[in-house]
Formats: structure tokens, C-alpha cells, sequence
């Protein structure tokens, strides 16, 4: 793969990036950190891809992995804020703030699988390669995501 066809892939997928690291790091400063950590090793990496096809999910997967490294970090530093906790910024819509709201309550467990299948349009099969879990697993954590989201968006209308 060229430099050129990388950058591209990488521009085409800049919204999903983004969307994923989000639903794991608590600041858009954090978000950006691990995106661009995520291509820079990506792109040392290229020759580890076997199937250009499947460069979307492989970088989703490093990007994930990046992600959990500045969770450490953090961590490591005592300056770690329960995500729960962060302000979440205003969307256009009322609606979405709800939605991101609630979404942000949930575990990473539920949270991350919603946000690839979703959001990023990953089918069942693809979230969990990537995720490195199996498809039942995936498919029985985005339920159990949708179940708890449902009665958190009730609970926000009271």
C-alpha cells in the first residue's frame, strides 16, 4: 500500500476513528493522542496486513489498542476521572444529547461494541474480529447494550 492510498483510507475513516475513541477516552485531547498514536503504528505496520480489504477493522483494532494505552497512562498518573464523570459536549440536537449521555454511562463492555456496530456500521461478525471476541458474545453485549441504554433513556424522560 502506497502513502498516498494509506492517507486516503485513513481520511475515509476519520469519523469512525474518531467515534470509536471517543466511546472509550473521556477528552477530545485524549481522542486525538490515541487516533494519531494509532495511525503512526499503523502505518509502521503496514506490512503486517494481509488483506487490504479488512484495513478498516485492523486499524479500528490498533486504534482500540492505543485507546486502552492512554487509559493506562492515565491511570498510572492518579489523574484518572471516572468517564461517567466527564461533561459531555452539547450536539446540535437535544435528542443526541441524550443518546451520547446514556451511551457514556454504559461499560466499555456494552458501550464499544454498540458504538462499532452502530455508529462505525461494523457488522456483528466484523465488531468482534475486531474486538477479538466471538460473534454470539458481540451480538449478546450489543442486546444487553440496548436493554440498559433503553431504561437509561426512560429514567432521563422522568
Amino acid at each position: 500500500m502506497t502513502e498516498e492510498i494509506f492517507d486516503a483510507r485513513v481520511r475515509e475513516m476519520e469519523n469512525r476513528l474518531y467515534r470509536t475513541a471517543r466511546a472509550l477516552l473521556p477528552s477530545d485531547e485524549d481522542c486525538a493522542d490515541a487516533i494519531q498514536n494509532a495511525v503512526f503504528a499503523a502505518w509502521r505496520r503496514i506490512g503486517s496486513l494481509r488483506d487490504e480489504n479488512l484495513f478498516g477493522p485492523w486499524l479500528i483494532r490498533i486504534l482500540i489498542n492505543c485507546c486502552r494505552d492512554v487509559q493506562r497512562s492515565r491511570q498510572q498518573r492518579k489523574r484518572e476521572v471516572p468517564l461517567e464523570d466527564h461533561p459531555v459536549p452539547a450536539p446540535n440536537q437535544e435528542q443526541n444529547l441524550d443518546l451520547e449521555r446514556a451511551l457514556l454511562l454504559l461499560p466499555e463492555k456494552w458501550r464499544l461494541p454498540i458504538v462499532l456496530h452502530y455508529l462505525d456500521g461494523l457488522t456483528i461478525e466484523e465488531a468482534a474480529k475486531v474486538l477479538r471476541l466471538p460473534a454470539t458474545t458481540v451480538k449478546g453485549r450489543v442486546h444487553q447494550g440496548l436493554e440498559r441504554l433503553r431504561v437509561l433513556l426512560k429514567e432521563e424522560e422522568i
